[in-house]
């Protein structure tokens, strides 16, 4: 689906700290820039130096020792120029293979071909751990495995230590003015966030119910936020019913501390339900997993 790249991390770029986890840190490297806490990253291929043919950011002390140790990992990003396209924007979480290090890809925008993303707007990506469609392409350990679920490529991978977690684009290749641009915020491992942007409540302070609930739909991913929250059809009243649970909560502190505790909740309800279902059938294991899923994300709020 896509060509292998292989990247050097520019040591001398400054590191962004994630104010709430202990030493995690993420470095740029190739065209990457940082400017008002949004991380920048071209992909220019059209240029004589070769420098900024790829960029991206590496993401290190987040706490994640195997695969199956990743309970959330999402995005927020802003298409600038161009399109997704050739297997990137897209994380990269390199693990540690009897044959050596090999990496997993995680592909951003839709699927199923991950073209198509609307641009100069934020896109949330939602937590990817857990998803159901096939943006895991694990076929640098195992041939023919380019479009995988979530469920799959934890059997294949999940007990392999993880090396490395990139967010990477490199797809200046790909259009014809051989550039492509993406501005990435609010990038989450597991309980650590990078690049926050100064738009974005400081995680130390309070949130009001109309944010928190904005904060915990982005987090989670409007699916599930629809799913824990709606009580009609489609759950369109999610962000109503969301709301006013978060007004009965006392303080703005509380309504910060809730969605912390309710997004750790969501992720590992994703998580849990990967396998439910197994060997009833595809189409019956399906709709009982999406049945534990919604009785999980609601008990969890």
């Amino acid at each position: 689906m896509r060509k292998l790249i292989s990247v050097a991390v520019v040591a001398a770029c400054a590191a962004v700290f994630a104010p709430a986890a202990l030493a995690a840190t993420a470095t740029p490297f190739g065209g990457a820039t940082v400017s008002g806490g949004i991380l920048t990253l071209v992909s220019n291929t059209g240029d004589a130096g070769s420098t900024n043919d790829a960029s991206g950011a590496t993401f290190a002390d987040t706490g994640v020792t195997t695969f199956s140790s990743i309970s959330t990992l999402s995005t927020e990003f802003d298409v600038t120029d161009d399109d997704c396209k050739g297997g990137s924007p897209r994380f990269q979480v390199r693990v540690q293979t009897p044959s050596g290090e090999k990496n997993v890809f995680v592909y951003l925008g839709p699927s199923p071909s991950f073209t198509g993303c609307s641009t100069n707007v934020w896109i949330a990506s939602g937590n990817l751990i857990g998803a159901t469609d096939g943006r895991y392409d694990t076929s640098q350990v195992q041939a023919g495995t380019q479009i995988s679920m979530y469920a799959q490529a934890l059997a294949l991978v999940g007990s392999y230590q993880v090396t490395g977690i990139s967010l990477v684009i490199d797809s200046g290749w790909a259009f014809d003015d051989k550039e492509q641009t993406v501005k990435v915020r609010n990038v989450r491992v597991n309980g650590s966030t990078f690049y926050t942007g100064e738009t974005t409540p400081p995680t130390t302070g309070g949130l009001n119910p109309a944010q928190a609930c904005r904060k915990l739909r982005t987090e989670m991913g409007a699916d599930a936020f629809r799913a824990a929250y709606g009580t009609n059809r489609n759950g369109a009243n999610a962000f109503g019913k969301c709301v006013s649970a978060m007004a009965r909560m006392k303080t703005d502190a509380a309504r910060a501390t809730a969605v912390t505790r309710i997004d750790a909740a969501a992720a590992r309800c994703a998580k849990a339900t990967v396998t439910t279902g197994k060997g009833k059938g595809k189409a019956k294991g399906q709709v009982k997993k999406q049945a534990t899923l919604v009785v999980c994300l609601k008990k969890s709020v």
